[in-house]
């Protein structure tokens, strides 16, 4: 057990109108400088303020800060967690932001850590795997398990992944299908400029191209369009993500847990794989980590009380 120097409860607020389960909930959690080592990594959190029960905690980045996330940015720090059990409509959940020892390092790459990017080591501490219902870094040389490419696709994995394509568009998409009406993907992205690119879920029911693809919903908050990205430019890595599709096939605006949805009915869809979908010879994709995690229930994230 750490010695631990603080541990302040955070209130979870289940205000989504429905009982909640087994989802990954984001926290915006603000600095304690005299709380935090220069890394910020002794926090880490708990159902409980001794710190026995630990609550797998992935550390994503600091607001408005391009740079690893550190006590020196007066900026709040952005967690997901993977919350267990069972928050009753309109119930409150306690759980604990604990600070150990200023001269601890917590994150074991397991049960608390932070995203691959912001260490030296690329991934030394990523746990995204222990938060999320699927999680990606794409660390290593290899191709990971369950992702193919089309043969006129260049994929390159070296701590992160690239793509471009040789020639119309290039696919490399993940075998296993999920589905939208239940979960939320996130890529952590960049993109060239003019790039013709896609990312999102495989969706043969719509067209939007010969392909059938779905793409980009929105682009840090702001709604893209859904159809192939020309003349865009997404220049430096941003968070994209990917929500519902309505009975149109709209796709439903989403800015992290926060979501406003189309009108009409929503579909199931039964072919729902992570691609991504690259036209141009010139230009590229890279890729960090993408995530799928839970959709909060009436696309409201439970609010978070410090």
């Amino acid at each position: 057990m750490v010695s631990i120097m603080v541990a302040h409860p955070v209130k979870i607020v289940n205000n989504t109108g429905t009982a909640i389960s087994n989802y990954q909930q984001m926290v915006v959690a603000p600095m304690c400088n005299n709380c935090a080592n220069a890394s910020v990594s002794n926090i880490f959190w708990a159902y409980d303020p001794a710190g026995a029960s630990i609550i797998p905690s992935w550390l994503e980045s600091q607001i408005g800060s391009t740079v690893a996330p550190t006590n020196a940015n007066p900026n709040s720090l952005i967690y997901w967690l993977n919350i267990a059990g069972t928050i009753s409509a309109g119930a409150t959940q306690t759980v604990y932001m604990i600070f150990a020892d200023r001269n601890t390092t917590v994150w074991d790459g397991v049960n608390t850590g932070i995203a691959p990017q912001w260490t030296s080591t690329y991934g030394q501490y990523d746990n995204g795997a222990s938060v999320f219902i699927y999680y990606q870094n794409f660390a290593g040389t290899s191709i990971p398990s369950g992702w193919s490419k089309t043969s006129n696709a260049n994929v390159i994995i070296n701590n992160g992944l690239k793509i471009t394509s040789t020639g119309n568009w290039a696919t490399f998409k993940y075998s296993i299908a999920f589905n939208p009406q239940t979960t939320v993907a996130d890529f952590y992205a960049y993109a060239t400029n003019n790039t013709q690119m896609l990312f999102g879920w495989y969706q043969p029911q719509y067209y939007i191209d010969t392909n059938s693809y779905y793409g980009l919903l929105n682009y840090n908050g702001t709604v893209a369009s859904k159809v192939a990205i020309s003349g865009a430019s997404y220049s430096s890595y941003q968070i994209f993500s990917i929500g519902e599709i309505d009975s149109t096939g709209s796709w439903a605006t989403l800015n992290y847990g926060n979501m406003v949805t189309n009108t009409g009915g929503y579909t199931a869809v039964t072919s729902n794989q992570l691609v991504f979908h690259v036209l141009s010879t010139s230009d590229y994709i890279i890729c960090q980590w993408l995530r799928v995690r839970a959709y909060p229930p009436n696309g409201v994230m439970p609010a978070v009380l410090f």
